[in-house]
């Protein structure tokens, strides 16, 4: 379990560096390494979807600390006819759906490789 634990944390890092320097884009993309190296070991795609829903969070994190995060969340939604609230979860759910998804599937073309 606390092996589980480390790779999250692990993987968060490498995602929250590579958005940071490179952008969103790379997302899928650590999330499909993941999942192509970690074929038939417990939940990949799970372990990559909730590393880079925490990456975002600690992004999002930072960002709120150096401005309103909130209010600009607000008024985007208010555009939209929705809360601040289901922008923010929006936001904290695409990385999961974008790792998740490339790790489920990278997994599956690894195993049909073999």
């Amino acid at each position: 379990m606390k092996r589980q634990w480390l790779e999250i944390g692990v993987l968060s890092l490498v995602t929250l560096i590579a958005t940071v320097w490179l952008g969103w884009w790379t997302v899928p993309l650590i999330g499909a390494g993941w999942g192509f190296s970690r074929q038939g070991e417990g939940f990949p795609a799970l372990t990559a979807a909730v590393s880079a829903s925490l990456a975002w969070v600690l992004l999002l994190g930072v960002t709120a600390l150096r401005g309103p995060v909130g209010s600009l969340a607000d008024m985007a939604g208010g555009a939209m006819g929705v809360p601040g609230a289901v922008l923010v979860t929006a936001v904290l759910v695409y990385p999961a759906i974008l790792a998740g998804a490339a790790a489920a599937l990278a997994g599956l073309v690894a195993r049909t490789q073999a």
